[in-house]
């Protein structure tokens, strides 16, 4: 079964701490245990996880909603829940290598910071709760 990770990547050196704004991710394929590919996607401001989920895009697309899984080191609750209603499972992670995460998360090693919440009632991206 192939699985597509995102991995929030800005500063193209480790994982990022803010989903929201990130615009370089790494994407990961993998497919039984193995990953058949990884590829760099650089975003628009436009594109952004924030930008889609506060209407600043007009586009009812963005190439982060075909993924399944997305490695972060930072993200807000809204974000979390806005992910899941898409069926994209969200992982805060302290872990700043990707490789290294990727390879834990196919190993079942990989530790996410908790517990997160995925109440509806508000965000965590300073956007005056305006969704």
């Amino acid at each position: 079964m192939k699985t597509i990770v995102a991995v929030t990547f800005q500063n193209k050196k480790s994982i990022f701490d803010h989903a929201g704004k990130c615009r370089n991710f790494l994407m990961y394929t993998i497919n039984e245990d193995i990953i058949e590919k990884k590829q760099l996607i650089e975003l628009s401001r436009e594109e952004t996880l924030h930008a889609f989920f506060h209407g600043e895009n007009n586009s009812k697309r963005n190439i982060l909603l075909e993924v399944d899984i997305l490695l972060t080191r930072g993200i807000g609750d809204g974000a979390i829940q806005n992910l899941a209603r898409y069926d994209i499972a969200c992982y805060k992670i302290e872990e700043t290598d990707p490789d290294i995460a990727i390879n834990k998360l196919i190993n079942g090693t990989l530790e996410a910071m908790g517990p997160v919440s995925h109440s509806i009632s508000g965000c965590n991206c300073n956007c005056g709760n305006h969704h």
